[in-house]
């Protein structure tokens, strides 16, 4: 009897952060993959390390925030791998604004990319999934969902979102054997965290501040939320589902003003 192929996972936004590190471990844990991001060397360079290493991987660059750039991009990975059984939504934009400051391409964008295509890729996902027997989905939220922060009316809002969509999906879901379990990351060292410190004033001040907000004192790596990600696609987790899932440090079990 032959062996099974090795399952394909799905990564978007995987060209950096927490995308590209939860890819190394997908990759680790004997998964084909699909490298999904917007076109450019960070997604070039990435698909070379891993080809370079013998993996499996496909790199496709596309927006996911259009819709028809996502549905190509499906098709691409069914031709190349057949379908795929996981999903890890990493893809995100964000900045700090006052809500009366933040403008209409602002909110559309941050909307378009975190939640909306999320949703493009979901809906993608579920049919593929059902059809090869389950699958797993891991939306990545973020846990400016559950705590309000100044500045972030856009980023929270689209983030909330993904949370109620990833909690219908596990329920529509449940029967098919498709698992959808969101993770909500605390402060991560990632290059979108990076770019809202150079804006300070002071950014090595400013990263200094937003550590000290932590409860385990620090930020969290990129590297430590993939562990996370790459357990909940793992058999190991099984029974979970719809659960939302919070990797902070502490943050939201002593909220931003734990240590005043």
């Amino acid at each position: 009897m032959s062996n099974p192929a090795p399952p394909v996972a799905v990564v978007t936004g995987a060209a950096g952060g927490i995308g590209a590190a939860v890819s190394r471990c997908l990759l680790r844990d004997g998964h084909r993959l699909a490298l999904v991001d917007r076109p450019g060397p960070a997604l070039d360079r990435l698909a070379a390390e891993f080809r370079d290493a013998g993996h499996a991987v496909l790199a496709v660059g596309s927006d996911v925030s259009d819709p028809a750039a996502v549905a190509r991009a499906a098709a691409e990975i069914d031709e190349e791998f057949g379908g795929f059984d996981k999903l890890v939504t990493c893809a995100g934009v964000g900045r700090i604004d006052p809500i009366e400051q933040t403008g209409d391409e602002v909110w559309t964008q941050t909307v378009a990319v975190n939640l909306t295509g999320t949703f493009w890729w979901c809906r993608e996902a579920v049919p593929r999934m059902r059809a090869r027997g389950g699958g797993t989905i891991v939306p990545v939220s973020s846990t400016t969902a559950l705590v309000g922060l100044p500045g972030r009316a856009a980023y929270a809002a689209s983030k909330a979102g993904v949370l109620g969509l990833a909690r219908t999906l596990a329920v529509e879901c449940a029967a098919d054997g498709i698992r959808v379990v969101p993770i909500c990351p605390g402060a991560t060292r990632t290059d979108l965290v990076q770019q809202g410190y150079q804006r300070a004033a002071d950014p090595a001040a400013a990263e200094r501040a937003h550590a000290a907000l932590q409860p385990i004192g620090r930020l969290s790596e990129p590297e430590e939320i993939a562990e996370t990600i790459a357990f909940l696609c793992s058999s190991r987790a099984a029974t979970i589902t719809g659960a939302t899932i919070i990797v902070d440090g502490g943050y939201t079990a002593g909220g931003p003003s734990w240590n005043t």
